[in-house]
């Protein structure tokens, strides 16, 4: 899994405008590496032709899983 700074954290929180008390913060941080490293995967698989298209994080990349289907809709595998 990619290692997330606390840097990078900060400025993503700021970017999409979030805020959290020091609990929830470790909750989404850690949904937010785990976003990233898939992104990353993913677009390993990009660059190297085995998928046509690219990800990217975004205002999402700390939802749960239940959050993202209330968003988006689930998607049946």
């Amino acid at each position: 899994m990619s290692l997330v700074t606390d840097d990078e954290w900060a400025q993503y929180k700021t970017e999409h405008k979030k805020s959290y008390d020091k609990d929830e913060d470790q909750i989404r941080r850690s949904l937010y590496e785990k976003a990233k490293a898939k992104v990353e995967e993913h677009n390993k698989k990009y660059e190297s032709g085995e998928v046509t298209w690219t990800m990217g994080i975004n205002h999402m990349s700390d939802f749960t899983k239940e959050e993202y289907e209330m968003m988006c809709g689930s998607r049946k595998k």
